[in-house]
């Protein structure tokens, strides 16, 4: 037999007991010392005060009552604390006693083996097996011809137009279609079916010239999901040099210089030079550039211009790329000084002047008034581009203007924007916008009489007009910037004399230059019928004979 533990439960109760009856009455023997002491003090005090007794005698009528609530309050409150303390002494003593019970007892179960739970038990395992990737039992190869779209191409290969729609929206995820040229490479995966006769689709993967790989694989029925790998390039640093006798464009990619880079040469030089008209047969240009190279070797047709020289009548215009200590990239001259035009575009892509700048008739108010700007006709709803690189600084309801916005250029233009129908999302106060970057949209809000664009061009702080202004935007390094610049300049003045300094570019393979012609804008020509129709003849008259 086991001897029975005494039940500590009873003793428990008694403690509470007294407590709490000590509590009572240490509280009413309290109460009546202060009530006594209290009343004694003020009744010594005013004494001569029959009002003040008659308030004293209301006011221990009154006392009462209220130190009786509070002690019954403090009572309560003692006691449930009490009662919390007994029943968590009672649940530690009976584990106590489970505990004493089971270590008598001895170790009679099967030991627990001891287990290592991972770091985080809440997460389940991540699988260790990763799905293996489907390698197409057929691959077709197809190469996009000029005028040729993605679509001709994968109507060739055998996707029906359901197929086609899920590939080509896939793929918009991460390609711009419109950017797929000719020369690029279309790969069509296909999978065997139980029908020796038929074949599932797999995959459509476009590879660009440069390289990038973009592919739209199935992973449901009605599904694809798209997928960018880009390609490992060799960097090299390599100069081209050639002279005009032609178009500038034709002539430096006979040279060897990338697509990118001549455009970046155009855009370094433009304003002071009009690649168009300036010029002239017997100029020469020379160019250092870092050009891309694939994995097979050949050239990607990309690259980044680090210095440009035009010879132009004798006289040699230079371009250095530099990076200022605000991190800012730009091609200034040897002087330090960026010249090229400020605006690269127009506000509207096809813009159609309906006003001139200059002193007109108000087709509104109806007598003689300035126009301080130009107007361009255009549907409500057109995209208004920022013509160059600026900072929005108004962006509101003004006036006649109607929706208003104003870019501050450099510190010497701004531009304005009027009669719009709203404003882009992205535009307020204080946006930096490049050129291109849209800014809002055509309308007739204000004093108009319909829809169209009223662009100004403030210099200064005055309205000038835009067409007479030969625009370039003007930035020169000064202090430790400007010294830091010459330095770079010398290094790269100096590397370029002799034959040490880069590898001669050598011009694109004959395989290769479809893949880097620009489309061509196609020729609008009237059908035979409208010629026929349109065709103006002399009617002619023919005598009768004479007999």
């Amino acid at each position: 037999m086991t001897d029975k533990k005494p039940d500590s439960s009873l003793d428990n109760e008694q403690i509470q007991y007294g407590c709490l009856k000590r509590i009572l009455s240490s509280t009413k023997g309290l109460i009546d010392l202060i009530e006594e002491n209290a009343a004694d003090i003020v009744a010594d005090d005013m004494a001569d005060s029959s009002e003040f007794s008659i308030f004293l005698n209301k006011l221990r009528l009154h006392a009462w009552p209220v130190f009786l609530a509070g002690t019954v309050f403090g009572m309560l409150s003692a006691f449930g604390a009490a009662k919390y303390i007994s029943s968590r002494n009672e649940a530690e003593q009976i584990a106590e006693n489970l505990i004493q019970e089971r270590t008598a007892e001895g170790q009679t179960l099967t030991p627990i083996a001891n287990i290592v739970l991972p770091f985080n038990a809440s997460q389940p395992e991540q699988e260790t097996d990763k799905k293996a990737v489907l390698e197409p039992d057929h691959l077709e190869s197809f190469i996009i011809k000029p005028k040729q779209t993605l679509s001709v191409v994968l109507k060739e290969g055998g996707l029906t137009n359901r197929e086609i729609h899920l590939v080509t929206t896939a793929l918009a995820d991460v390609l711009n279609l419109k950017q797929i040229q000719a020369g690029n490479k279309i790969e069509i995966g296909k999978m065997n079916t139980d029908n020796a006769d038929e074949k599932s689709l797999l995959s459509v993967t476009v590879e660009d010239r440069r390289g990038n790989r973009y592919t739209a694989a199935k992973v449901d029925e009605d599904l694809f999901e798209a997928s960018l790998v880009e390609p490992e390039v060799d960097i090299k640093t390599e100069y081209a040099e050639g002279t005009i006798d032609g178009a500038f464009i034709p002539n430096a990619k006979a040279a060897g210089i990338p697509t990118n880079v001549i455009h970046q040469m155009i855009w370094a030089f433009d304003g002071p030079i009009d690649f168009s008209r300036d010029l002239r047969k017997g100029d020469t240009f020379k160019a250092v550039f870092q050009k891309e190279y694939n994995k097979e070797g050949n050239p990607t047709g990309n690259g980044s211009l680090l210095y440009a020289n035009i010879g132009l009548h004798s006289k040699l215009q230079e371009r250095f790329l530099y990076k200022d200590s605000k991190n800012r990239e730009d091609y200034y001259d040897e002087t330090g000084k960026i010249a090229r035009k400020l605006f690269t575009m127009h506000p509207l892509v096809k813009p159609r002047l309906t006003s001139k700048f200059g002193q007109r008739k108000h087709p509104v108010l109806g007598y003689t008034l300035m126009h301080w700007g130009a107007d361009f006709g255009a549907p409500i709803g057109t995209p208004i581009r920022s013509p160059g690189e600026g900072t929005i600084t108004q962006a509101m309801r003004r006036g006649s203007y109607g929706y208003y916005v104003q870019i501050k250029h450099n510190s010497e233009y701004s531009t304005a924007y009027g009669h719009m129908s709203g404003f882009h999302k992205l535009t307020k106060v204080g946006r930096k916008v490049k050129a291109g970057d849209i800014i809002g949209y055509v309308g007739t809000t204000g004093r108009s009489t319909g829809p169209h664009l009223h662009w100004e061009l403030i210099k200064n702080g005055k309205r000038v007009d835009p067409s007479t202004q030969r625009i370039t935007a003007q930035r020169k390094l000064a202090g430790e910037e400007l010294q830091r610049f010459f330095a770079e300049r010398d290094r790269i003045r100096t590397s370029l004399e002799g034959d040490v300094a880069y590898a001669k570019a050598e011009p694109l393979p004959e395989d290769r230059k479809q893949a880097y012609q620009e489309p061509k804008p196609e020729k609008k020509t009237a059908s035979k019928k409208a010629k026929k129709k349109n065709q103006k003849t002399a009617a002619r008259h023919t005598p009768p004979n004479k007999s």
